[in-house]
């Protein structure tokens, strides 16, 4: 059993016979009762550091001063005394000092120099003394929620990225893994502190002693960036172009209600609750100094050391219509920086919990994406960026057994180690148009080598509302690359994966907690239109798979219950000619469903449920016992009828039985149809005719849309998988 879900499971027990009659639930913003503690057999968190005074006194201090909530008198050492899960960053008392003096020094040299010239900015971060005592509660409790996160993490449940769980302030922290001069690993977060004594286990939760005081940027992604003289370049042509205040979004709905639950799923004892943020999030891509500067890494083969030089390479591949005119979103500039610009945050690694590029080492409730997504295949995603109708492919290509040797590495890794945009065919030897050959296949780099760039050795990726990566090459978009080698494919997407908000705010991917479900409200999404009162939206988190059960691409769903009625916006795919597929798993709760594409019917409506006389409408059939050839044509005859079976990349069990092999999990193709430039919206309506007594859930797995060319080629096959 993983050790964090043991714990809670070990805390709820002991508190059994207190919430048996009634769950009484502790959020950031309420008082923390009497009624919620109990006696513990061992140490608390909050025991541990008061029983060590010569070590954490300081942090204690500032525990105490912090808040719950505002309207709250309890404190989050309170907290740190009831029952639950934690994990407790621990700094030191050494640790509190250096951080309290060095705030304090760079105020009152602002101050001095404030003195001196009025334009000069006064450093406020709200020390303004170098005394403990002196602390404001406002800054004590900031302080204090960036060392809490309300779950207990071991590091070896850690992988490169980051902790599964926000902390209190809802931000995520970052852990590198790091040798020092004496060959001991430490795990390294925010950049910045070092875990000096690891999974200290208390009987709430753990704590991990750190050298230094976590202080997350409070800067937006662009203000981050451009606090790196490393990367003037990019800083500098994202403020001239104007995308800079794209990059200082973060607020959606200023009264958004993260306390409010939706109606309770009919299969769930609780009421599900709202996701815990409604905020913008971004992922910045960006080319250090040094790499544009080498002219050797375009194929212009310039050295580019300003904007003006990077608009000359732009207008290579975007045209040069609007030359000069940086904020015209069709000049070439514009269009570079844009393109470098995700709709979401992306942490490097998704095993930490959510929000990765790629989803990877996730083992949470009898999940494990290793079983589910098996590394005999690549592993990929899409995500659109700034740029207006255009996508990035990302790939962890575990098929590539060839060598990348990392910027300031002498030593190569395995590619299939690596994180890929825009990842060619053919095993990414393959470049329709030989230029491109410098702009794709490019490598998200890790911390550690972004690190080793000049100028870079305090790289800080996080921002209040997103991250930023450096890549290793340059990143550009070209139509005809992309069209016709890039995403020449079927392109598959997880039905999470096509709405940003779920990533931004904590939904996909979270771990466990008492809550298997989150209630997507309306308008939550931009790309998910609600046209009935009667649908409500549900996340349901990654659980187990099975022949007989579930089967899910990626472990989780969004589920649509009720008389449904609802539309989402297509991913932006390149103008062509496409097949679209829809995958769900066969349930009776599915009923039947009538689908719209832009507001036409597509074809008769669809009965998804799981019956003798369905499966013969399907033409499902069992494999065993055929020729290659009779499987082929039973494929051909469930084509015909407009079905597919599920793919055999997907694997549900750990004997490795796939999609392929489950009568539940089936593929309807929806119809071929022209995707232009533009949005294009797929709509889902339930036309069953007695849904009386009848539990209706609505199952969305995961969409493909394949172009037509490679269906129809002959000497190339789509294959299973």
């Amino acid at each position: 059993m993983n050790k964090t879900f043991g714990k809670n499971l070990k805390a709820w027990a002991l508190v059994a016979l207190t919430v048996f009659s009634g769950i009484s639930f502790v959020s950031c913003d309420d008082e923390v009762e009497e009624k919620n503690r109990f006696t513990f057999e061992g140490e608390l968190i909050s025991g541990y550091l008061e029983n060590n005074p010569e070590r954490f006194s300081h942090f204690t201090t500032i525990l105490q001063k912090a808040k719950i909530g505002k309207q709250t008198s309890g404190s989050v050492l309170k907290t740190l005394s009831t029952y639950g899960s934690y994990t407790c960053f621990a700094p030191t008392n050494n640790a509190v000092e250096a951080f309290i003096a060095s705030e304090y020094n760079k105020y009152a040299e602002s101050v001095e120099l404030n003195a001196q010239d009025p334009t000069y900015p006064i450093y406020r971060t709200g020390i303004h003394s170098p005394n403990l005592d002196e602390l404001s509660d406002s800054m004590a409790t900031e302080i204090a929620k960036n060392h809490i996160i309300e779950m207990g993490y071991m590091t070896t449940d850690i992988s490169e990225g980051a902790f599964p769980k926000s902390t209190m302030n809802r931000r995520f922290t970052t852990v590198e893994w790091i040798t020092d001069s004496l060959g001991r690993v430490f795990p390294l977060l925010n950049n910045s502190a070092r875990i000096i004594e690891q999974d200290l286990e208390k009987e709430n939760g753990y704590v991990q002693v750190i050298d230094a005081v976590l202080s997350p940027s409070s800067n937006n992604t662009h203000e981050l960036l451009n606090s790196h003289p490393s990367f003037s370049v990019m800083s500098s042509a994202l403020k001239v172009t104007g995308l800079d205040e794209v990059l200082s979004e973060h607020e959606i709905d200023p009264n958004y209600d993260n306390t409010l639950y939706g109606p309770r799923f009919e299969t769930q004892n609780q009421q599900p609750p709202y996701p815990e943020e409604h905020k913008k999030r971004f992922t910045l891509l960006v080319e250090s100094d040094d790499l544009l500067a080498d002219p050797t890494k375009n194929h212009l083969g310039i050295s580019i050391d300003n904007y003006e030089q990077l608009e000359k390479l732009a207008s290579a591949w975007y045209g040069t219509e609007a030359l000069g005119d940086y904020k015209n979103p069709k000049n070439p500039l514009y269009q570079f920086v844009a393109y470098h610009i995700i709709d979401r945050q992306l942490l490097y690694s998704s095993s930490t919990g959510s929000g990765g590029f790629i989803m990877e080492n996730y083992n949470h409730k009898d999940f494990d994406s290793e079983i589910n997504l098996p590394r005999q295949f690549d592993r990929y995603d899409y995500f659109e960026t700034m740029l207006p109708y255009t996508m990035i492919k990302v790939t962890k290509p575990f098929t590539n057994e060839s060598l990348y040797y990392p910027y300031g590495s002498e030593e190569g890794n395995a590619l299939k180690q690596e994180i890929v945009i825009n990842y060619a065919q053919e095993m990414g030897t393959k470049c329709n148009n030989p230029n491109m050959k410098y702009y794709i296949n490019v490598v998200v780099e890790r911390a550690a080598t972004t690190k080793k760039r000049p100028g870079l050795e305090d790289f800080n990726q996080g921002a209040i509302n997103g991250i930023i990566h450096t890549i290793d090459r340059i990143l550009i978009y070209n139509e005809e690359e992309m069209a016709g080698n890039i995403l020449n494919e079927r392109m598959r997407w997880d039905s999470s994966s096509l709405f940003p908000e779920l990533t931004n705010n904590g939904v996909r991917w979270a771990p466990q907690d008492e809550y298997t479900m989150t209630y997507i409200p309306d308008g939550f999404s931009e790309r998910l239109k609600i046209n009935n009162t009667d649908s409500h939206v549900y996340y349901l988190r990654p659980h187990a798979t099975g022949l007989g059960g579930y089967v899910n691409f990626m472990g989780d769903e969004l589920l649509v219950t009720g008389k449904y009625d609802f539309q989402y916006r297509l991913p932006y795919v390149p103008a062509g000619n496409y097949e679209i597929r829809f995958g769900f798993g066969q349930s009776d709760a599915r009923g039947v469903a009538q689908f719209y594409l832009d507001g036409n019917i597509c074809g008769i409506p669809v009965d998804m449920t799981n019956s003798t006389d369905n499966q013969t409408t399907i033409g499902w059939f069992d494999e065993e016992g055929m020729s290659e050839e009779e499987v082929k044509e039973n494929d051909k005859a469930m084509r015909n009828r407009g079905f597919m079976k599920g793919p055999a990349s997907c694997h549900l069990t750990k004997e490795k039985n796939s999609m392929r092999e489950s009568i539940l999990a089936i593929r309807k193709i929806v119809g071929t149809y022209r995707l232009s430039k533009g949005d294009h919206w797929l709509r889902f309506k339930d036309v069953t005719e007695d849904t009386k007594g009848k539990l209706n859930e609505f199952n969305q797995d995961y969409l493909e849309i394949v172009p037509t060319k490679i269906i129809s080629d002959p000497t190339k096959p789509e294959d299973q998988y």
